[in-house]
């Protein structure tokens, strides 16, 4: 896709457009919005705002069938519908080669759709300011795309891994937002064993990582899960954390600022059977518990890094935020984090 100035654009993963006022670098363009204010947006976060003339005749329902070619369908495996403990939604999942001893030989890459949708996808990589696509493609409901297999070392590598979701349907469907969340990878984490846990997304020892998780309203009558299997899932994680904190003096500026993820992952080892309330609540819970802990410790800035997702949870984050008083809070550094982060400035 071109964009030259002068274009006028919609954002993807947010209301409103604007028009292009000058293009900084090939991923790069300064967009004018309607009040005058200018800002820096990622080309591949606009689109063309083409408007569809209005003609006055309802379409035809009935007779529209939308037809995609699935490019990656010989690649794709069938997920066990209506077996998954797992919440609807998009996954990521890191499934080693070697079972026995994951961290032994190389892992598999594979997005999972666990919805009723068709996706549009595309996983990209950080590149300098900008991203580099790896793949992309059309998936079926309740299928598994798998990538090629990769190394501990060159997962760690990536850095950051981009994954962009637009959801649709063959037939009249309920509209979905887009997806865009950055996962941020450690090569630590890929080469212990103990990363990767059996589970009913994948049928093998895997790292699962959440993307998006649908809304769980009446999904989940036959799974209980209390407040304190919550809390006591939050306290062994945190214990475990704890007890691999070895090496303090190299953590960066431990002493005026904090970095927290709040992708549910790395707060707790398992949250099948979890609806997304249950797991935004855990993640609140995480924001308040560190946010004391840095007003306590007299800290000067502290990151939480929520991902852009639906934008539910940076909604939530920044609501639960704006009830505190002495702190002030803005989006973190876009090179870093891209949309995905809010900074919280303590004083």
């Amino acid at each position: 896709m071109n964009l030259h100035t002068g274009d006028k654009v919609r954002f993807l993963n947010e209301k409103g457009g604007g028009v292009i006022k000058k293009i900084i670098s090939s991923s790069m363009a300064v967009v004018e919005i309607e009040d005058g204010f200018q800002y820096e947006y990622p080309l591949n976060q606009l689109v063309p705002d083409s408007p569809i003339e209005k003609t006055g005749e309802s379409p035809d329902v009935e007779g529209l069938k939308f037809q995609v070619q699935h490019e990656n369908e010989t690649r794709a495996l069938n997920l066990e519908q209506g077996t998954l403990n797992y919440p609807e939604g998009i996954y990521l999942a890191f499934i080693p080669e070697n079972q026995h001893f994951p961290s032994a030989g190389k892992i598999a890459v594979a997005l999972c759709n666990n919805t009723t949708y068709d996706i549009f996808f595309t996983l990209s990589l950080r590149h300098g300011r900008g991203w580099v696509c790896m793949e992309s493609g059309a998936m079926r409901p309740h299928t598994e795309f798998e990538m090629e297999k990769y190394t501990p070392q060159q997962i760690g590598d990536w850095g950051q891994l981009k994954t962009d979701i637009l959801f649709f349907s063959g037939d009249q469907y309920e509209h979905h937002d887009p997806v865009s969340d950055v996962l941020k990878l450690s090569g630590v984490k890929f080469f212990r064993d103990s990363t990767f846990t059996e589970n009913e997304l994948t049928e093998n020892r895997a790292w699962i990582s959440e993307v998006e998780v649908m809304e769980e309203e009446n999904k989940m009558e036959n799974v209980v899960v209390t407040q304190k299997d919550i809390d006591r899932m939050l306290k062994e994680k945190e214990q475990r954390i704890s007890a691999g904190k070895i090496s303090i003096p190299h953590q960066k500026n431990q002493f005026s600022e904090k970095e927290i993820d709040l992708h549910i992952e790395e707060l707790i080892d398992n949250y099948s059977g979890m609806n997304n309330a249950q797991l935004i609540d855990i993640q609140l819970k995480k924001v308040q518990q560190e946010l004391d802990e840095a007003i306590a410790q007299k800290l000067q800035r502290i990151i939480f890094i929520h991902g852009v997702g639906n934008g539910r949870l940076k909604s939530e984050v920044r609501k639960l935020l704006s009830h505190h008083k002495g702190i002030r809070f803005h989006d973190a550094s876009f090179q870093r984090y891209g949309f995905g982060a809010t900074e919280v400035e303590l004083f």
